[in-house]
């Protein structure tokens, strides 16, 4: 068993664990550790680089974002969005090589800030906007089948992969992969309606699926052209076998959105 394996057969189970027996408040709590890391080595990419941007302003901001965002709803998401991009494009002005490096530098605070804090709020509605237990089998479902959809693409593209898929951004992605992982997404989705039992038609179950077949890769891939913009193997080393957190949220902060934009629009959360 590889660092991968080991490392998921260790984590899960206590994901798991939190999900289920935590308060939702508490769930929300290590969603934004996971989100401040993230952003964090998203910065600290940025800074390898040569980008002049700053840690601790743009971190309090996305801080910012997910307290407003998860506690007076999206009229605190709004107002916490609108003053990240006022305040970190004026805190350029103050840094030691300002005027150099102006723009990509508050390009990058508010980057790190509005996609990392924006898509990690749309997660954490996912646990807490639905009632009851909901939010919890919600979640299973959408962790269940984007991690199903990740293995998939893993052990079949590692195994019958031929064909690149996107061979400037992540040369190991193949087709063959991405069809295994599709196939897994659908799998996954139709195991998780019966398994915790989802009060959605399959007709739900199956849009949801696409969306996630769709979305996961995608976000994976937007990763991968930040590490090859920014020249590094992975977003940092705090995961053995994993990579940093940016490097294992990708898809999930991704895929939050669509997710839950489609749950809301086909009235399936009040």
């Amino acid at each position: 068993m590889g660092k991968r394996e080991a490392l998921a057969v260790i984590a899960i189970p206590l994901l798991v664990a939190a999900i289920i027996w935590l308060p939702p408040v508490a769930f929300l709590g290590i969603l934004g550790i996971a989100a401040v890391l993230a952003a964090d080595e998203m910065l600290a990419m940025a800074r390898g680089a040569g980008v002049a941007v700053g840690r601790w302003l743009p971190l309090a901001m996305l801080v910012v974002v997910l307290v407003g965002s998860w506690r007076w709803g999206a009229s605190g998401m709004a107002a916490a969005a609108l003053a990240a991009v006022i305040v970190l494009p004026t805190a350029q002005l103050g840094h030691a090589r300002a005027p150099d490096g102006g723009l990509t530098g508050a390009a990058v605070s508010c980057l790190a800030v509005l996609y990392i804090g924006l898509c990690s709020a749309c997660l954490g509605w996912l646990r807490v906007l639905p009632e009851g237990d909901l939010g919890i089998r919600l979640l299973f479902l959408f962790l269940a089948t984007i991690w199903a959809g990740d293995s998939g693409a893993y052990y079949v593209g590692s195994r019958f992969g031929r064909h690149r898929m996107t061979p400037r951004i992540s040369p190991n992605k193949t087709w063959e992969g991405l069809a295994g992982g599709v196939a897994a997404t659908f799998a996954a989705a139709a195991v998780s309606k019966v398994v915790f039992a989802l009060p959605w038609s399959w007709g739900h179950i199956t849009a949801l699926a696409a969306i996630l077949a769709i979305a996961a890769p995608v976000g994976d891939l937007i990763e991968s052209q930040f590490k090859r913009d920014t020249k590094v193997k992975d977003s940092s080393t705090l995961i053995p076998g994993h990579g940093g957190f940016l490097d294992r949220t990708d898809s999930l902060l991704y895929a939050a959105p669509p997710v839950l934009g489609y749950l809301l629009v086909a009235g399936l959360l009040q």
